[in-house]
């Protein structure tokens, strides 16, 4: 996979706590790594709202039990 430099506005705080847990070689990486994470969650998000357009609305319900599962490591 290739990367790209780019130019991000941060908050001072959360690059201080991210370059403390991962130190300054390793933040690049972080920061890739949380970008991924959160395009997955968006992608996910989508599939729900196409899903709900097709099938209907998920019941409350299931919403329930699905909150109080335990989500895998």
């Amino acid at each position: 996979m290739s990367t790209r430099p780019v130019s991000a506005t941060l908050t001072q705080e959360h690059v201080a706590e991210a370059k403390a847990r991962v130190g300054e070689r390793g933040f690049s990486r972080y920061l890739d790594e949380a970008l991924a994470r959160q395009l997955q969650f968006d992608r996910l998000a989508d599939l729900e709202a196409e899903l709900e357009l097709k099938f209907g609305p998920i019941p409350e319900e299931s919403r329930r039990r699905i909150q109080d599962m335990e989500w895998p490591n």
